[in-house]
């Protein structure tokens, strides 16, 4: 039995290699996911659509959202100080 990979396959269909695309969300997802890890280390709580989260899944949420896009919404205690970051799913009208 023959395993092929893309890239040998590309000779044989005419295709073009497009390399890892898992390896691509992930590295545009870094820095996101670096930020909010930033803000959790600093205990200001993460929500993600009204729901408490972690930053790994409010990046992959914002990678992979259709017909929308992710908004931020800061939340401040009595000081002025961020307290909480939520990320609300808000659909494009079209």
């Amino acid at each position: 039995m023959n395993l092929w990979v893309f890239s040998k396959m590309k000779k044989w269909k005419g295709g073009s290699d497009t390399g890892n695309i898992s390896r691509a969300k992930k590295k545009a997802m870094k820095p996101l996911k670096e930020e909010l890890e930033a803000y959790r280390e600093c205990g200001i709580a993460l929500y993600l659509d009204g729901c408490p989260s972690d930053p790994r899944s409010i990046a992959k949420a914002c990678m992979i959202a259709e017909d929308g896009g992710y908004m931020r919404d800061y939340t401040e205690d009595e000081r002025g100080r961020i307290a909480m970051v939520s990320f609300d799913f808000i659909r494009n009208n079209e």
